[in-house]
């Protein structure tokens, strides 16, 4: 499925980069969404066609028997040429009541397929974005914008298999259109012509109105991206915007983005609405037309034009449906463009899969490693260290230092510019990822908690780990204690992104699911800047007892942190100043001197 989006995108843009207009592009912008639902569409064509076929039976029959009325007849006239003959009144009602109920069962059945394909479209799309985004690389994880992906999954999705439901029933409509047609060529073939023919040159003539439609569609859903990743921003700000006392200002750059949704939306919505009504007039003036020229011609007696009447009349009501539908599917586009480039996208950063297996992290070693996020801006500079294992090293420098890059770079968040990460005297490139993840794990800075339980939060959807592992790991983290004074223990809800515990209970939960495992290297990013005095002083305790096995980095502006670690990195733009233990380092380097004055702890 995903190279077939793919194929789409490319397809139908030109050789400037910009997307054609074209209905023949449309059709295969929509085909990597519609190509698995081929046979739910099939269906509804094949059911569309025989139930048009009993719509037009009865609308026949009806204005025959409206005819037998006024002329007091026990009898109709029913069939064309050679296949005709005459029924009684009350077989022909039981016909029709049959043609009904035939029609009512595959209206049902269409139903069921339309919202089949529906669905179908709206899981397969997610669960496409959504796993194309966990397997790309970090580097786009992280550059995503707060919201984005939230927005893709929701509006732009639902949008899609949205459009996708109405061209389920545009299909019933087109295909309930045919059927009465061929029964109007059948019934009265000059009227029948006419009005196909009238109605091709209507269609034609508001081709570029769609044209329209989709460029201010286009237009619109680009400043409705903008509008909700502004919303999900503000949710994410509402304390600051609070505190520093800007909600006006905000409320006003909100009702700007908000302004320009809706003039963009109006201009779409005024050009969908205006086609509708030119093809709703000129196809009554092309029956009015129509019956006159039948009448001219001369129709086969006044039940055939009363029939071919009720017939177009009824074709005109799908004939709206066929061009709502398509008036629908431009207005769409941006949202069907959009997804296939996001997955495009994601598909291009995915990550490189198999390598070796791992037995052992063993020794840590950088070799001549230098990072750039832009070319000729690194951010660092040939940085060499061996750390073996079982070490518990510490990392402090400036903000901005490239500190964060270099545990990015031993969590395998990154890969080197230049250089080398070995592992046991492995390139870890050459190495497994999802094996290198069994052996290394990470405090983040952020404690960040789902709704659910505790025990859910420690486990972190890793399905294999026992209640027991829960526990252990939880007793490392100090906070076993803690868990077993709440009445509902393990079990017990954490709130909506851990509102339900404190800053340090948040952060132990953290390290609890770190440790869950027994991993060999574990990445502790400012693990003590939630925490008090205490829960410090406990976590000290969790490192210093990890024992000769773990080997621990961890970053620290808060140096008492750091009070159990073997060594001390000092990394200061970009370049390892100083790797040492902590005494030896007090002596030599300047910036560990200044950081210990500045702490109050020399």
């Amino acid at each position: 499925m995903m190279q077939g989006r793919q194929l789409g995108v490319l397809h139908d843009r030109d050789a400037d980069g910009r997307q054609t207009n074209d209905e023949h592009s449309l059709a295969r912008l929509l085909m990597p969404f519609l190509r698995p639902q081929r046979r739910h569409l099939a269906a509804l064509a094949v059911t569309a066609a025989i139930g048009g076929v009993a719509e037009a039976v009865v609308l026949v029959l009806i204005a025959r028997l409206a005819l037998a009325l006024t002329t007091d007849a026990s009898s109709i006239s029913v069939g064309v040429g050679p296949v005709s003959g005459t029924l009684a009144v009350p077989a022909v009602i039981g016909v029709a009541i049959a043609c009904v109920l035939l029609r009512l069962a595959l209206q049902a059945l269409q139903a069921h397929l339309a919202s089949a394909a529906f669905a179908a479209v709206l899981r397969s799309t997610r669960s496409s974005l959504v796993r194309l985004f966990l397997r790309a690389e970090w580097a786009l994880q992280a550059s995503e914008r707060e919201g984005r992906l939230q927005e893709l999954l929701t509006t732009y999705a639902g949008n899609v298999s949205t459009a996708v439901l109405a061209l389920s029933l545009g299909t019933v409509a087109a295909f309930n259109l045919a059927a009465l047609l061929l029964i109007a060529l059948v019934v009265d073939a000059p009227a029948a012509i006419a009005v196909s023919l009238a109605a091709g040159l209507i269609s034609l003539g508001i081709r570029p109105l769609r044209g329209m439609v989709r460029r201010r569609s286009r237009s619109a859903a680009e400043a409705n991206f903008a509008f909700a990743t502004s919303l999900t921003e503000l949710a994410a700000t509402t304390q600051e915007v609070r505190v520093f006392d800007v909600e006006r200002q905000v409320g006003d750059r909100l009702d700007r983005l908000n302004d320009i949704v809706c003039r963009r939306l109006y201009g779409t919505k005024f050009l969908t609405a205006l086609s509708t009504g030119v093809y709703q007039g000129g196809a009554m003036l092309v029956i009015v037309g129509a019956i006159g020229v039948a009448y001219n011609l001369g129709s086969s007696g006044l039940a055939s034009l009363g029939a071919v009447v009720l017939l177009m009349l009824r074709a005109l009501t799908y004939g709206q449906a066929v061009q709502a539908t398509l008036q629908g599917l431009h207005e769409n586009v941006p949202y069907f463009e959009t997804l296939q480039l996001e997955e495009l996208r994601y598909a291009s950063a995915a990550l490189a899969s198999g390598g070796d297996p791992i037995r052992s992290v063993g020794e840590v070693a950088f070799e001549h490693v230098s990072f750039e996020y832009v070319p000729g801006q690194p951010v660092l500079r040939d940085v060499s260290f061996s750390v073996s294992s079982g070490e518990v090293i510490g990392i402090v420098g400036p903000s901005g230092a490239g500190k964060s890059t270099l545990v990015q770079m031993i969590l395998r968040l990154r890969e080197p510019t230049t250089g080398r990460v070995l592992a046991d005297g492995r390139d870890v490139r050459e190495l497994d990822l999802g094996d290198w993840y069994r052996h290394v794990t990470f405090v983040p800075q952020e404690n960040r908690l789902f709704a659910g339980t505790v025990a859910d939060n420690i486990r972190f959807f890793r399905d294999d780990v026992s209640d027991a592992s829960i526990a252990s790991a939880a007793t490392r983290a100090h906070l076993h204690e803690d868990i077993m004074s709440w009445p509902d223990g393990y079990d017990t809800p954490v709130g909506e992104r851990g509102g339900e515990l404190s800053g340090g209970q948040r952060q132990r939960v953290c390290i609890a699911r770190a440790l869950v495992g027994d991993p060999e290297l574990i990445v502790l990013d400012e693990p003590t800047s939630a925490l008090d005095a205490r829960s410090e002083a406990l976590l000290r305790e969790t490192i210093a007892g990890l024992g000769a096995h773990h080997t621990a980095f961890i970053i620290a502006h808060r140096l008492s942190t750091l009070t159990v670690c073997d060594r001390i990195m000092v990394v200061h733009d970009g370049i390892l100043q100083g790797f040492d233990e902590p005494a030896q380092l007090e002596q030599s380097d300047p910036f560990y001197q200044e950081a210990l004055r500045l702490s109050g702890m020399r």
